[in-house]
């Protein structure tokens, strides 16, 4: 393995940078199953968290809601003033109602939503289960205000116990899921959607997907693989796997791998499925292995003053054709990348591996802040870490200037 001088203290930034790498998506931490709890991809746990944090918020408000309704009634303003704060703490609400023993919307808020006011919701199951003294989160389904939503439910009690109904809030799941998730996968090759155990699709990019059924749907019925895992994943808290479908909104079939984790409200539970395009031999025939390893061609390509100027210049094109060429030339490699002096990680080659203006610095992190340290130390770096697939990379990061300005590194990843 090809050793760089650096210093002790330099040793530890470059273990540092593993970390760093592992948080953007790109290499999962030390250990032979990439989905194994302990080192489950960074930012699947993140959203797994986050989304739980999101669903015990929720918990709470509707407790705090549901005991403030006990002491005001269901009815009036004082009650009208508890479903406008419930509603108010949650951007993804829709709205927010007080509902009778007998099962009626008696109070709606926002004054939008008034107009169902007297409307009866009793037969709904998570009402049911309210009404009878549990707290609920229903499934998707089509709600009285005409829509597709959730509907999380919590019983209503007077001081001394007595029954007086439920408090509702009505919201949309992919909203609340696409507050959390898209910024965390923005930038990245990694994306993440999520799905209800009978196969109900509540959050993907490609929105289009979003209120579709896995097991149903005819979009997914060429796609057995699809449909075999999401038995899988519907059967199990956590898992991973692999599938074949499209590759965003493009109609070439790729493989992806999945790696899954679960939050839960009241006994619901949803899925959030990471997924990454795998990236393996082509077929396509590559050019013969040049003389030496790529990375002394890294050492080249980050001297290339063609590649300088176009970087410095603003001119994407060229520079990915640039990372591309070398790519080209060198089996093996999992991508060839670039990121600026500022820290941000513009592209790379091939895009399905790479981070795209993907900014360390939006995440305050010390581990983040150590690899800006990094950066701007200019200290090159090797070191070896798993990837999504289970495959080793080799990681090597190189300086890149041109003109006497520093404009960052430019780095490979090798599959070893």
């Amino acid at each position: 393995m090809i050793k760089p001088s650096v210093s002790p203290n330099s040793m530890s930034r470059i273990r540092i940078a593993i970390l760093i790498l592992t948080a953007a998506g790109l290499a999962l931490a030390a250990g032979p199953a990439p989905c194994a709890a302990e080192n489950a991809i960074p930012v699947l746990m993140t959203a797994q968290q986050k989304t739980a944090a999101e669903l015990d918020r929720l918990d709470a408000e509707l407790k705090r809601a549901a005991q403030a309704l006990g002491t005001t009634g269901l009815t009036g303003d004082a009650a009208r003033s508890v479903l406008s704060g419930l509603c108010a703490s949650f951007r993804h609400a829709v709205d927010c109602a007080a509902v009778d023993a007998s099962g009626t919307m008696v109070t709606i808020e926002p004054a939008a939503y008034r107009p169902f006011e007297g409307k009866q919701i009793g037969d709904q199951e998570q009402v049911q289960r309210a009404l009878h003294g549990q707290p609920a989160l229903s499934h998707v389904f089509r709600a009285v205000e005409g829509f597709p939503a959730a509907d999380a439910e919590h019983p209503v009690t007077t001081a001394d116990g007595r029954p007086l109904g439920t408090v509702s809030l009505l919201f949309k799941p992919e909203a609340l899921l696409g507050e959390i998730i898209a910024p965390l996968v923005q930038g990245t090759p990694m994306a993440i959607w999520a799905m209800e155990r009978d196969g109900h699709i509540l959050y993907d990019a490609d929105t289009p997907q979003v209120g579709l059924n896995l097991f149903t749907a005819p979009i997914y019925r060429p796609y057995p693989g699809l449909r075999n895992l999401g038995r899988r994943i519907a059967a199990a808290p956590e898992g991973k796997g692999a599938y074949r479908f499209r590759n965003g909104p493009s109609k070439e079939i790729v493989r992806k791998n999945a790696c899954w984790r679960s939050v839960s409200l009241y006994g619901t539970e949803w899925r959030l499925v990471a997924i990454q395009v795998h990236v393996g031999p082509s077929g396509k025939k590559r050019p013969p292995s040049p003389a030496s390893p790529p990375e002394a061609g890294l050492a080249s390509l980050a001297a290339n003053p063609t590649l300088g100027e176009a970087l410095s210049g603003g001119d994407k094109t060229s520079g990915l054709r640039l990372l591309r060429e070398f790519y080209d030339t060198a089996p093996g490699l999992y991508s060839v990348q670039w990121i600026d002096e500022a820290g941000i990680n513009r592209f790379g080659y091939p895009p399905e591996n790479s981070l795209t203006d993907y900014d360390y610095r939006l995440d305050r992190s010390p581990r983040n802040q150590e690899i800006l340290r990094i950066l701007d130390g200019r200290i090159p770096a090797l070191f070896e870490a798993p990837l999504f697939e289970g495959r080793t990379g080799l990681f090597c990061f190189r300086p890149l200037f041109h003109q006497g300005r520093y404009m960052g590194m430019v780095y490979l990843i090798r599959v070893r």
